[in-house]
C-alpha cells in the first residue's frame, strides 16, 4: 500500500493517530489505524485486514458510529475475505489486489470538496 501511495504522490503517515473505541463491555479500547492520509479536512484511515473476525467487525462498526463523518475508514483485505466483511465495518473496502484503485481514490479526492460516494457491495 505504502509503495503505491508514494508512487502516485499521496503523502501518508503510519499509525500517527490514536483513537478509543468503546467495547461491548463499555470499556475504552485503543485503536491506531495503520495508514493515515489527509486530503484537506478529510482523513482517510486505511487498515489492512488479515482475517475475518466477528469481534473485529463489531469493534470497527462501533468506531464508525463514534467518530466524525469527515473520517473515511477504508479496509483492505484479501480478495477471498471480502464476502465475509459486513458493510457496517467500513466506509470503503478494497481488495488487496486493487491497491492501485485505493491509492487513486485517495489521490482523486478533492481536498476542498465533499467525500466522494462509494457504493458498498450488496447484502452478503
Amino acid at each position: 500500500m505504502c509503495a503505491e501511495l508514494s508512487r502516485i504522490g499521496v503523502d501518508h503517515e503510519h499509525r500517527s493517530l490514536r483513537f478509543r473505541i468503546r467495547d461491548a463491555e463499555d470499556r475504552d479500547v485503543p485503536f491506531a489505524p495503520a495508514i493515515v492520509a489527509r486530503r484537506g479536512s478529510i482523513l482517510f484511515l486505511v487498515e489492512p485486514m488479515a482475517s475475518a473476525d466477528e469481534d473485529t467487525f463489531a469493534r470497527l462498526a462501533r468506531f464508525l458510529e463514534e467518530h466524525s463523518p469527515e473520517i473515511v475508514f477504508i479496509l483492505v483485505a484479501r480478495d477471498d475475505l471480502l464476502p465475509a466483511i459486513p458493510a457496517a465495518a467500513y466506509d470503503e473496502i478494497y481488495a488487496a489486489s486493487d491497491v492501485a484503485g485505493l491509492a487513486n481514490r485517495i489521490a482523486g479526492q478533492n481536498p476542498d470538496g465533499i467525500v466522494s460516494p462509494f457504493d458498498k457491495p450488496g447484502p452478503r
